[in-house]
């Protein structure tokens, strides 16, 4: 059976200029989209021209198994955006590992790409012609350029733009 990306329970809608995601780390909660708590967003959506942005939770609300026995979850991202044609994977994260500077980077690609994977063998994929992916920490806002090979190796192995940072701009004008 397909999973079905766009048509769940952990759905929400804003058309403000600026929102967040936030994600309570450490709890099975899922992400969630908020219009007043600054001080909680992980990632900030910024929306100039207003549009219908919906948010839909994927982790800890949509089931995506490992195997078909139905006994372990796969690797799923927080969360994706999408308006009109254009779809973004999110992955929130909230702080660094201590041993490893680079481990959330590496664990959230790993996320993102399983998702899309999953999400890429559905039809409701083809609707969408523009395609990203974000992992968004609050404890790093801007991504550094040693992350450009990962993000060109990202954008050749699944089709999706991938910005390592936590402002996420709609309309996105590529240039």
């Amino acid at each position: 059976m397909e999973i079905d990306f766009l048509n769940n329970q952990c759905q929400s809608v804003s058309n403000k200029k600026l929102f967040g995601l936030c994600d309570e780390q450490d709890n099975k909660e899922p992400a969630y989209l908020d219009e007043q708590n600054d001080d909680k967003w992980i990632a900030v959506v910024e929306n100039e021209q207003l549009k219908k942005i919906h948010f839909i939770a994927i982790d800890n609300c949509i089931d995506i198994w490992r195997d078909e026995k139905k006994k372990e979850m796969d690797k799923r991202c927080d969360g994706m955006l999408w308006y009109e044609t254009s779809i973004i994977f999110v992955e929130l994260k909230d702080r660094e590992s201590k041993k490893d500077k680079n481990a959330w980077v590496k664990d959230g690609e790993k996320q993102l790409k399983r998702t899309i994977e999953y999400f890429e063998k559905t039809e409701q994929s083809n609707r969408f012609t523009e395609k990203r992916a974000y992992i968004a920490n609050k404890a790093h806002p801007k991504f550094k350029e040693s992350q450009l090979q990962r993000m060109k190796n990202f954008k050749e192995e699944t089709g999706y733009t991938l910005r390592i940072e936590n402002r996420i701009k709609i309309p996105y004008i590529n240039l």
